[in-house]
């Protein structure tokens, strides 16, 4: 397998590459990640999700193939929960099956400060993903969510 980078997706050089990864509306409905779909309004959205976000790029030989999100969790009553964050991904479905986010994910997970919770939603019939889930430590915890506790 080749090397897996992660990097920001702050990086200029990045942008180009991650709105022609999110152009596949079937991968971004996946995931659930609604945009614009004019090119110009998409472009913003992207822009602006990058900057509320910790968004990293997934890397395969200089290509980007997916992305890694983390965002602040917020609890059943619409409140920030400090130390806890949500964890989102999607890879490019040529590049399924084959470790390729896993670890990318567990890269990521290793750079992250310790004591803190990281939550994730994946539907039940996703087993894809809650194999990666599995794979980086990750425990069901009910309905759709499971969790991640870094000491």
């Amino acid at each position: 397998m080749s090397e897996i980078i992660i990097e920001p997706a702050k990086n200029n050089n990045n942008l180009g590459a991650l709105i022609k990864l999110l152009d596949d509306e079937k991968l971004t409905q996946t995931v659930g990640l609604l945009l614009p779909l004019q090119e110009e309004k998409r472009a913003q959205a992207i822009k602006m999700f990058i900057c509320h976000n910790h968004v990293m790029v997934v890397k395969i030989n200089e290509d980007i193939v997916g992305m890694i999100v983390l965002s602040a969790w917020y609890g059943d009553e619409g409140k920030r929960i400090a130390h806890h964050y949500e964890v989102g991904y999607l890879l490019q479905q040529d590049q399924w099956n084959k470790g390729i986010m896993t670890a990318a994910l567990q890269k990521f997970i290793s750079i992250l400060p310790s004591k803190i919770t990281i939550h994730a939603e994946c539907k039940q019939s996703n087993y894809r993903s809650q194999r990666v889930l599995i794979k980086c430590g990750f425990i069901y915890d009910k309905d759709d969510l499971w969790q991640c506790i870094i000491n």
